[in-house]
């Protein structure tokens, strides 16, 4: 198994994934493959070629390019309109499917963090952002403010959930934290210790809770801010845990026709 992106020395899946597999008596084994935007076309061509890949994780910034890759579709991965796992069917074809969105929601409850009548802020629109964006509301939370830099995006992701729902729980908005919101980093800042931090930190206090999407390094300079500012803080690292082993199970059970 793979996980591919640009850039891959961040990527935890490997690490948390493979005990499973051994755990489990698996015999496969995950691996990270860094592949570029420009060059992703010609690489799943490659990916396909080898017939000892069972599939693979997938990670910034191909989670919606790979769409129009995909053979076909789980049902979630087209509604959410993007894709973090792709396996080999049994045919041979490639399936996209979503787990980020669990796995977020998971990873969260795991740490005792309800969501049901929460209200939340999430910076960014991309493909972890949308999966996320629908699991919260899957889940119950109360309302969900989208701050995006292209505005658009995040008004037609908001469109989209509330769609999908049937009420009026998503909006877009600007990354100005309210008091006793759950704030999420669904941006890819903070994988450089130089990133700008995506929302300012002095507007973070004790009464939020401040959850990242990235899992390395664990504690983002977000999270080390807000933590400063006596905010509870929520690693990535726990997005990835919540949903590996959903992934391992999905990835050693047998594989469907298409």
């Amino acid at each position: 198994m793979g996980v591919i992106g640009d850039p891959i020395v961040q990527v935890m899946t490997p690490q948390t994934i493979n005990p499973i597999f051994a755990a489990r008596g698996a015999n496969i084994v995950c691996v990270p493959l860094h592949i570029g935007a420009r060059e992703l076309d010609t690489a799943w061509a490659g990916l396909k070629a080898i017939r000892n890949l069972i599939g693979f994780g997938i990670t910034l910034p191909h989670k919606q390019a790979a769409l129009r890759l995909c053979d076909s579709l789980d049902p979630l991965a087209k509604q959410v309109g993007a894709v973090n796992v792709v396996r080999r069917e049994a045919d041979g074809s490639f399936r996209g499917y979503q787990f980020d969105g669990k796995g977020f929601v998971r990873g969260l409850k795991g740490q005792g963090h309800a969501l049901s009548g929460r209200h939340c802020l999430m910076v960014g629109a991309g493909g972890a952002a949308i999966a996320i964006a629908f699991a919260l509301a899957e889940e119950g939370a109360a309302s969900l403010s989208i701050a995006n830099r292209t505005p658009a995006k995040a008004e037609a992701l908001a469109a989209a959930v509330n769609r999908a729902v049937g009420r009026s729980f998503a909006r877009s908005g600007t990354a100005q934290p309210e008091p006793g919101q759950i704030i999420i980093n669904a941006t890819s800042l903070g994988l450089s210790a130089s990133d700008p931090l995506p929302l300012a930190a002095n507007l973070v206090d004790e009464t939020m809770l401040v959850a990242e999407v990235i899992a390395k390094p664990e504690i983002t300079p977000l999270l080390e801010a807000a933590g400063a500012r006596g905010a509870s803080i929520h690693s990535g690292i726990h997005m990835i845990r919540g949903q590996v082993d959903l992934i391992a199970a999905h990835m050693a059970e047998p594989q469907t026709e298409t």
